[in-house]
């Protein structure tokens, strides 16, 4: 009985400390501690803050079936006074959304249910999303905003930009995303010279430093396989031949006078909007300064005398050049546009080991050269890379670290694979980019952002369907002959670089236009990018003017061209809106005073159409989404008599 009794009381005081180790254990979790301190710090501050509650917060967001207790220890969330208090009490910054409508960890990754911070945070056994790094935030932004460009998310946008601009579909499935334009090299043995295309596969930025072509560290055999190969290839698609240069070429190439008219051409038609020269100029297509060592002066002459036909779809203009212009040009560029100090070219020379062609396939295929570029040979195959359609879900058991000494998290492995892709193992395919810091940040948070979420379609945003314009008979050829839509965009198809042509026809004055295609010249100064002179035929013009003042319109604004008050009164009222209310001239300039953001105003009267001025001075967004320029709030008939304003400037056109 006595040890019945012993047996009992030591049961009796086990059970006793057991139901007290259990609050104990509370009264001591981490949590406790965090909201200790947040009440010390609110009672020392000089304005009224509430304590802490002293027990679990949490957000119970029911349209994503998530469970958030980080406001258990980031107390002033919500809170503007704790603007500046350390964290984790500091106020969240301000954002698109509501934290009661949608939590925290659908934004900032983690463990919603946990209240440790190690488990909150980091990686644990069973959950392998920890918190997000600030730099990669906007990542959660695409996981919603599928494939949409909001303007809150720069990082986000850039880097969906970069993977579409370094053509990543080539070697990766990734939905959404399109193949980027890449020249063909179909005929590339009649267009370069071996010894500059060895020097190329080995090193491209040797040759032009900001190429998009990444570096496969080719060793010296491999490159002189692949170049053997690659120059067996003299034939063009379509059997297209290259015309011989004419007469005058042979005759004259060596001349002064006519090296200089070629110059002279070249300045003429503004061909370092899109081009530079040595570093200086445009940026939106190849460096020339080195052309006359990398081709030759037939392929120079026939591309310049029509570039789609050598390379279908390239964005670069046809000019209106006559044969003799087309041959001073091919003189300037072959004479100026060298190389000295490449090595000499042993195309006639050299001699290709006999089993290079199968060899240079291989290499070839290996690298998946034919995912950029197209090549008429029925034996390349395509050799993908992982599909990167939902890598940001991808679990790190999935996950091949090799030998790469990092942090196992998926953004430092995707960090590290664009950096320096074969740390991972040598034998690794993936080229080498040369990304700054910025572009590797970018392009981690817009692949970090492609994972499947389950969420309702009310959260989802689609990116609007690109347009599918497709100009037709003689307007459609010359906009395709002179790559209008490489820079200008038509109802929602074309490029960004240069006004939207969408409802030109509305907006400027067609005197204006028929002298502009004579001679372009630059509104804005401070832009790089500006309209080359093409040559264009008159009768050319006609055409385009005929298509834009009939089908490009829009009939709201013709319809209120009528409806403005030119009197001397109204033109004060609205140039002293302009220049005093306003302030336009902090942007616009007019006679010399103003600033340079926008546009100069001096010809406005001669250049755009009244209505069109009254409907941007309203609302600029609606023409323009991504335009500097603000809304100012313009009532009606200050708007008309701004408008007034301007329709009186007059002035003459400076070329």
């Amino acid at each position: 009985m006595k040890n019945l009794n012993r047996t009992y009381a030591i049961a009796s005081l086990l059970f006793l400390i057991v139901l007290a180790v259990s609050p104990m254990k509370n009264y001591f979790r981490e949590w406790r501690a965090v909201q200790k301190e947040y009440s010390r710090m609110a009672a020392a501050l000089p304005q009224r803050v509430k304590p802490a509650p002293m027990a679990l917060q949490q957000i119970w967001v029911r349209d994503l079936n998530r469970i958030d207790r980080c406001t258990t220890c980031h107390l002033g969330v919500a809170d503007q006074k704790l603007a500046t208090a350390p964290q984790p009490f500091q106020t969240h910054p301000k954002v698109a959304h509501d934290v009661e409508s949608f939590g925290c960890t659908i934004c900032h990754g983690g463990q919603g249910l946990a209240t440790e911070y190690a488990e909150a945070h980091l990686p644990t056994t069973f959950l392998d999303e920890p918190v997000l790094p600030n730099r990669y935030l906007e990542s959660s932004c695409g996981v919603c905003h599928k494939g949409a460009t909001p303007s809150e998310t720069a990082v986000l946008n850039h880097g969906r930009e970069l993977i579409q601009k370094s053509n990543c579909v080539a070697c990766h499935k990734l939905s959404g995303v399109e193949k980027n334009f890449v020249p063909s090299l179909d005929g590339i043995g009649s267009k370069v010279n071996r010894s500059w295309l060895v020097r190329w596969l080995k090193n491209p930025r040797e040759f032009r430093p900001k190429t998009l072509m990444p570096d496969f560290s080719i060793s010296e055999d491999d490159a002189g396989l692949l170049a053997d190969f690659l120059m067996s290839f003299k034939a063009f698609s379509q059997d297209t031949k290259l015309d011989s240069l004419p007469p005058v070429y042979h005759d004259r190439k060596d001349e002064e006078a006519f090296v200089n008219q070629g110059q002279t051409l070249f300045r003429l038609a503004r061909c370092i909007s899109c081009h530079a020269v040595e570093g200086r100029g445009g940026k939106l297509a190849p460096d020339l300064a080195k052309t006359a060592s990398k081709t030759n002066a037939t392929w120079i002459y026939n591309y310049l005398k029509n570039p789609q036909r050598l390379q279908k779809n390239i964005e670069m203009p046809q000019y209106g050049f006559t044969d003799e212009q087309l041959a001073a040009v091919t003189a300037y560029i072959a004479n100026e546009f060298g190389d000295w100090e490449a090595p000499k070219d042993t195309s006639g020379i050299h001699e290709p080991a006999p089993n290079f062609y199968a060899r240079g396939l291989q290499l070839f295929n290996q690298y998946n050269c034919g995912g950029c570029h197209t090549l008429s040979s029925a034996k390349i195959v395509e050799n993908l890379g992982p599909e990167l359609t939902n890598i940001g879900g991808k679990k790190l058991y999935a996950i091949d670290f090799g030998h790469a000494d990092i942090p196992r998290t998926l953004h430092d492995f995707i960090y590290t694979k664009l950096k320096t892709p074969r740390l991972f193992r040598e034998t690794l395919r993936m080229p080498k980019y040369a990304f700054t810091e910025d572009k590797l940040q970018a392009i981690t948070t817009a692949l970090l952002a492609r994972r499947e979420v389950a969420l309702p379609s009310s959260h989802l945003v689609q990116e609007k369907s690109a347009g599918r314009y497709e100009p037709q008979g003689a307007v459609g050829e010359i906009i395709h002959k002179y790559a209008c839509l490489g820079c200008h965009r038509i109802n929602g198809r074309g490029g960004d670089i240069a006004p939207d042509l969408s409802v030109v026809g509305s907006q400027l004055q067609p005197q204006w236009m028929e002298r502009y295609f004579e001679v372009p010249y630059s509104l804005r100064p401070i832009v790089e990018e500006r309209m080359p002179t093409l040559f264009i035929a008159k009768t050319e013009v006609k055409t385009l003017l005929d298509y834009f003042y009939s089908v490009l319109l829009d009939d709201s604004l013709a319809a209120s061209n009528e409806l403005f008050d030119f009197s001397q009164t109204t033109l004060e009222k609205g140039k002293a809106l302009f220049w005093e209310k306003y302030g336009c001239q902090s942007c616009h300039q007019i006679g010399g005073s103003g600033g340079y953001v926008g546009p100069p105003l001096d010809q406005s009267g001669t250049r755009l159409q009244p209505a069109w001025i009254y409907h941007w001075l309203l609302n600029p967004q609606k023409y323009k989404p991504q335009t500097l320029e603000p809304r100012s709030g313009m009532s009606d008939e200050e708007a008309k008599a701004v408008t007034a304003y301007l329709m009186s400037l007059k002035g003459e056109v400076v070329q």
